[in-house]
């Protein structure tokens, strides 16, 4: 049985995705023993586990999702799980991404970062390019402007409406530098992994969140964590998987669908720093993504995405969002109306390509207990381009 879910269920807010921070990345400062010792034992693991493909990956779980930045590489921000922190102090982690080609490993890529550690050079190494999307682009007012409730929506929508012609004031700054930023594009060196970093965290809280940027192709993933208080009596876990990374700087095209669980205003952007600590900030918006996707049913489904490439000026998209059951087969169970976009509700156009954050919410009450799928397609009239993806979730018979 089919059902529409009809009415004014869901707001979609579009907005601009503006250009990566100007600033040059701070000089990467020197390694305390503790910290060389663990880096160098994690590059040590890590080869040995692209060797001989034997990974100790017990206790590290992954998620990810693939945006695109503004320099049309892809933004990748990821949250690695510890099923164990309590075990773990203080972790050093380190994550390296392979080239494949053609369904082969490449062979002949090095680690810089290996280079400089033993060599102590006083180059600045590759700082991963760990790309941030611009400031602003996700609603300002969050949830709250689809708020039930007038005063909570009100003050929202006035309070977005403020700070989008701040961003509007800012933006048109931007706009030269923008451009120069764009035409810039890095050539990368084919004897190094397009990939690689370490980071030090607090494993007490039992996950990290980070960001690696990529071009588009396929790769291996490595992950290396070990606990830098223990580094001569324990042994590095490693996890690897396959991760593919499609073109997004041509035709219209969908990120990732991050599921989310709120959204929270900030009163300016990050620094580089904290910004690098939380790859989920876009701007003044902070989106928190769910830790597993698995919903009560008095909870709302809300998703964050981008649409990219689309024509303009004239704009003309028209977003479907279309709920699966998946329990046995794949059957329509509902949709929501079809949204549809012009330039009135778009953000001005880049100067070499377009793109947008949308969100989503839908009450998921009525829902019965299951598994779903959620597919998004968007249709671009002006192109005639359409594009599609999707996102499974569970859910669950109790209410909260």
């Amino acid at each position: 049985m089919r059902h529409r879910l009809a009415g004014p269920l869901a707001l979609v807010v579009m907005l601009a995705t503006t250009a990566v921070n100007g600033a040059a990345p701070p000089r990467r400062r020197p390694l305390g023993p503790n910290e060389r010792d663990a880096v160098l034992a994690l590059l040590k693991a890590v080869d040995l586990a692209q060797q001989t493909d034997v990974v100790s990956d017990t206790g590290i779980a992954w998620a990810n999702h693939v945006l695109k930045s503004p320099d049309n590489l892809a933004y990748v921000p990821f949250r690695v799980t510890l099923d164990r922190p309590g075990d773990m102090k203080s972790a050093a982690m380190y994550v390296r991404a392979v080239s494949r080609h053609d369904g082969i490993r490449s062979a002949q890529e090095r680690s810089f970062l290996r280079d400089w550690l033993l060599h102590g050079s006083d180059v600045m190494p590759r700082n991963g390019e760990t790309v941030m999307i611009g400031p602003g682009e996700i609603p300002v007012g969050g949830p709250a402007v689809t708020s039930s409730r007038p005063s909570t929506a009100a003050a929202a929508q006035a309070s977005a409406a403020l700070a989008l012609r701040e961003r509007e004031y800012d933006r048109q700054k931007r706009e030269a530098e923008e451009a120069k930023k764009r035409a810039e594009s890095r050539t990368p060196d084919p004897f190094l992994f397009p990939f690689e970093e370490y980071y030090f965290f607090d494993a007490k809280s039992g996950a990290v969140e980070r960001a690696l940027a990529l071009p588009s192709g396929e790769y291996d993933l490595y992950v290396g964590i070990i606990d830098r208080a223990r580094v001569k009596t324990s042994s590095a876990a490693v996890f690897h998987r396959t991760l593919s990374v499609p073109d997004l700087s041509d035709q219209l095209a969908l990120s990732s669908l991050i599921l989310v669980k709120d959204i929270h205003h900030l009163a300016s952007p990050l620094p580089r720093q904290q910004q690098t600590e939380h790859p989920y900030t876009f701007g003044q918006a902070e989106v928190v993504p769910v830790v597993n996707a698995s919903f009560a049913r008095d909870d709302v489904l809300t998703i964050v995405y981008q649409i990219l490439n689309y024509g303009a000026p004239d704009t003309d998209l028209i977003a479907d969002y279309a709920f699966y059951r998946t329990d046995a087969g794949r059957a329509l169970f509902n949709r929501t109306n079809s949204q549809q976009f012009g330039d009135a509700d778009l953000p001005k156009p880049g100067p070499w390509d377009t793109a947008a954050f949308a969100t989503q919410s839908v009450p998921l009450r009525p829902f019965p207990p299951g598994t779903y799928e959620l597919e998004v397609t968007v249709r671009d009239r002006l192109t005639r381009g359409s594009a599609k993806t999707s996102v499974a979730f569970t859910v669950r018979s109790e209410v909260r």
